[in-house]
Formats: C-alpha cells, structure tokens, sequence
C-alpha cells in the first residue's frame, strides 16, 4: 500500500539531468489518479523512446472500456448522458458478449506486450453503471489474470453483487465508489433514482465497510487502494470534514473531490467558490492524516466551483497523445474519446470496430485512416477532457527534444 499511495500522494513530476545534475522542469501540474496503477513516469519514458526514435509505434498504456451505457441513477449533472443516449443507439455492439470481449482485452495487452508495456491499465467506468454488465467478475479476473492488466474499477456501487465484490477485492487495483450527495438528502437529489427502491446515501457506506472487510479477508490491505469520489457544491458547505472523517473511521484509503463538469440547467448563479466552503476544504487537505485518510485530492485551483474544459487554440498540444497511449473501448468500437460531441462523430474521432481478430489492433491503430483521424486533433477541438495530460506529454517532448544526450535524463515524482 505504502508504495501505491506514494503514487497517488506525488505532487510534482521532475525532469533531471543526470551529467549536469540539474532538473530542467518540474511541475505541479501532474493528476495521479489519471495514470493509476502506472504513473506518468511510465508515459515519459515511452515519449523519450519516441523521442530517440526508437518507437515508431507506442503502445496503448490505458483502455478506458464503457461497455454498459444504461443506468439505475439519473443524476442532477450527469457527464454521459447525452454520449450514452447516442452510443446506445449507433454502435453496433455496445454490451459485447463476454468471449468477444476476452478476445478483444487479449488482443490489446498482446499488441502493449510487443511494443513495450507490460501491463495495460485497464478502466471499467460508465458511460452507464459497470456494475450491471453481465459476468462482470468473470471480465475482472481475465483482466488481471490472462491479461496482466492493472484493473481501476470506478462506479456508484449500487447494483454490485456478491461476485463481483470478491472480483474486486481479489483482482483489482484501484476501488473508487461515486457519491453524488455526501448525506441522506444531497445522495438522492443528486442521484435522482426513479421508483420507490433506491439505493441510499447509507446503502453507500455499508459497501464501502463490507469492501474493506473483503479486502482484508483476502491479504489485500497493501496492494488494493479503496477511494471515495464527490463533488465541490455550495450545498455541502460544513458537511465536508465530518464526511471524510466517516471514511477515514471505515477504513477508505483516497478521497477525491472534484468540480462539477455539467452543472444542472439554469442552476448557475455564482460561478466561484465561497470562502467558507474553500476554508472546510484545505482543512481536509492538512488533516486527513488525522481523520484516517491515507490520500486526498482536490483540483489545484479552489477558484470556481464548475470545470471549464474549453479549449482555447493558444495551448492546443501539436498532437492527442491520450488518443495514442488511452484509447476507449465503447462497446466494441474503439475510439479516441468520448467527451460529449465526439462520441457521435463517427468519421473524425472513431477508429473503428474490434471483432476479437488477432492482428486487428496493430493494424487498426496504425492505418492510413486512424493517422488521419489523429491528425485532425487536438486541432479540431473545441475541449477537451485530458488537455492537461496531453499538454505534460507535450512539454516533456519538447524538453527532450533540446537535450543534448537523452541517456543522462531521468524522470522523477515527488
């Protein structure tokens, strides 16, 4: 645990050269969660192989799959709706049957193999809940057993069965439980569960204590990170510590928490954060050793409450680096990225349909048509959900890019 709680603790990322012993850059701007169980040293190191022209092709380092889009919340700033409805509709196999779906995990940790990346991070997310795709555990044990994936598995946690807990407890790297509302009232107006039988704010404490217990029953106390995350809303103001002291008394390892990326229609009257709401936060950030915590993460500026990811053509990246190295896996189409607008432009953003055929990756990342869709962003885009990633990758480029002997460069975290 020590070691991957240092991962997720790094607050800088560092540039050194060795010959001069001097560091040539160093940022703050580095988001750890994004790279978990690797970390962005990992993705350097592949940009300085590119660099020294050793990789003429780089491996897909994460695969974000979204192969459920259908789900039990319908919450107040829901981020996929609008992808989810479309997805639902036009990809011709957006729930793929479980053999289709091995074939094709295979496939993608066999092309990672030959180019250098021993272990693909794999993350099961929404678009829906991934909690009610079918034989869910049996995906997670592959992953991890036949694929040597380091599997991050990120939901509500609500239609969890008994299985799949023991998938996540025995296989599993990363457990983060989403909280739309931080209390018995804000979890189901946030959640905006439909019929009479809800899954509560307190339901969500219970699986956090019994996934904690699982962890333990299974000798997993230092290799498997349990996370919470929530969102900055006015209305949490003073509700926060006594939250993340809850979870430091169960036993949660991360807390994360974020700005609203969709906030509700016409709900918008002031856009920046309240003194006392910023106060009751950095106090969490200089305590949560204290409160049982082992990890707290908040966005680097507590300026606004909702995230802006427009994105202006001054620091557009030459190239979508996360295009490459974290492709997702929507249903069996593999594409680029699937912030709001682009998941339906099949033409600009998708690379194309995965039928489990060996070969089929190599070739489908590498042709004539998905170097043309690579080519027409970041140039294309008017956001961006992984501008600051895409960014780091491109300065560190640059950086190399000037160095007299790239052999005499390290990369390190602090």
């Amino acid at each position: 645990m020590k070691k991957s709680i240092e991962l997720l603790n790094a607050k800088s990322f560092i540039i050194y050269d060795k010959k001069i012993k001097k560091i040539i850059f160093e940022t703050n701007k580095i988001y750890p969660q994004h790279f978990f169980p690797h970390n962005i040293i990992d993705y350097a190191e592949m940009v300085k192989k590119m660099v020294k022209n050793e990789k003429e092709k780089l491996p897909i380092m994460s695969i974000s799959s979204k192969d459920f889009p259908y789900c039990d919340f319908d919450c107040k700033d829901c981020l996929a709706k609008s992808s989810r409805d479309w997805a639902s509709k036009n990809i011709p196999c957006i729930v793929p049957n479980i053999q289709l779906y091995k074939k094709i995990l295979y496939n993608v940790s066999e092309y990672s193999k030959m180019l250098g990346c021993s272990s693909v991070r794999f993350e099961i997310c929404g678009e829906g809940n991934p909690d009610m795709f079918p034989n869910r555990d049996e995906i997670i044990q592959f992953a991890k057993e036949k694929c040597n994936m380091g599997v991050v598995y990120i939901s509500t946690g609500s239609k969890l069965d008994y299985k799949t807990k023991i998938a996540l407890s025995k296989y599993v790297s990363y457990i983060r439980i989403s909280f739309p509302g931080i209390d018995n009232l804000g979890y189901d107006y946030y959640s905006n569960q439909k019929g009479k039988k809800k899954f509560k704010y307190n339901d969500a404490i219970e699986l956090l204590k019994e996934l904690v217990l699982l962890r333990k029953k299974y000798n997993r106390e230092n290799n498997l990170i349990i996370g919470v995350r929530t969102c900055i809303r006015d209305s949490n103001e003073g509700k926060y510590i006594n939250f993340a002291k809850q979870l430091g008394k169960i036993g949660v390892d991360s807390l994360q928490i974020v700005k609203v990326l969709t906030p509700e229609k016409n709900k918008i009257k002031d856009n920046i954060i309240n003194k006392n709401l910023k106060k009751e936060l950095l106090i969490i950030t200089k305590k949560y050793k204290q409160y049982g915590l082992k990890h707290v993460q908040l966005p680097i500026k507590l300026d606004s409450v909702y995230e802006d990811r427009k994105l202006k053509n001054e620091i557009k990246p030459s190239k979508c680096y996360s295009s490459i190295f974290s492709p997702i896996l929507y249903g069996t189409n593999l594409i680029t990225c699937t912030h709001w607008d682009k998941i339906s432009d099949v033409k600009n953003f998708h690379y194309g349909e995965l039928k489990g055929n060996e070969d089929e990756i190599s070739k489908l990342m590498n042709c004539s048509r998905s170097l043309r869709i690579r080519s027409k962003i970041p140039s294309g885009c008017d956001d961006c959900c992984s501008i600051n990633d895409n960014l780091m990758f491109e300065i560190i480029k640059l950086k190399l890019s000037l160095c007299n002997d790239l052999n005499d460069i390290e990369f390190k975290l602090k």
